[in-house]
């Protein structure tokens, strides 16, 4: 699988190459006029680059929020040794996103179901 997919990929490259000198200089011209669009891009339309720019402040905040909550999830499970001192464990619970004393919290009645289906004996 792995060679067809190498194969395909290189078909596509190979194809997308330039045949002549006249191509090459074509596609080259497109790519900078591409590029010198971009680079000005932002002094044409100022609103949009300061919204985009709030918009990644936001998505920088929510990765980082995340990667803390993996890392915090991460330690939780790792750091299970018997070793840690009760103020560590303390300090672990309130900065952790997940905290293990809530869990287990069922009681025998909350794990039993409330409703059942019709008996055997209901006379069909």
């Amino acid at each position: 699988m792995f060679l067809i997919r190498t194969a395909f990929w290189l078909t596509l490259i190979i194809l997308l190459l330039p045949t002549n000198e006249q191509d090459q200089n074509r596609i080259y011209g497109t790519a900078e006029a591409a590029l010198k669009d971009m680079r000005s891009f932002c002094v044409r339309n100022p609103g949009v680059c300061e919204k985009s720019g709030e918009a990644f402040e936001a998505f920088a905040q929510k990765a980082e929020f995340g990667a803390r909550m993996l890392m915090d999830f991460v330690s939780d499970v790792a750091s299970d040794s018997p070793v840690e001192t009760a103020a560590t464990q303390n300090d672990r619970k309130q900065s952790s996103f997940f905290r293990s004393d809530s869990r287990n919290t069922l009681t025998d009645d909350d794990v039993q179901p409330s409703w059942s289906g019709p008996s055997a004996n209901s006379g069909i």
